[in-house]
């Protein structure tokens, strides 16, 4: 059995995942948008939604959650499979 310390966050959608499942310019716009706070358009969203979809199948998913944070305070859901 491995150990928690050694697996926990080995599937995250992280700085490599989304470089390698999204284009420069998206990643970029995200990056600018964590750091800066600047918003990002609906275009680069479809990107990194589109690239974490692709990078969950690719690991064997065969259903997912993708969990956002709205800013009215309130948590949200999207279902897909």
């Amino acid at each position: 059995y491995a150990r928690v310390s050694e697996i926990f966050g080995e599937h995250t959608f992280n700085y490599r995942a989304m470089k390698e499942y999204m284009t420069p310019e998206a990643y970029n716009s995200v990056m600018d948008a964590m750091r800066k706070g600047s918003k990002i358009d609906r275009s680069v969203a479809d990107q990194v939604a589109s690239g974490m979809k692709s990078w969950a199948i690719n690991l064997g998913a065969t259903h997912y959650t993708h969990w956002f944070q709205p800013l009215t305070g309130a948590t949200a859901e999207k279902h897909d499979s």
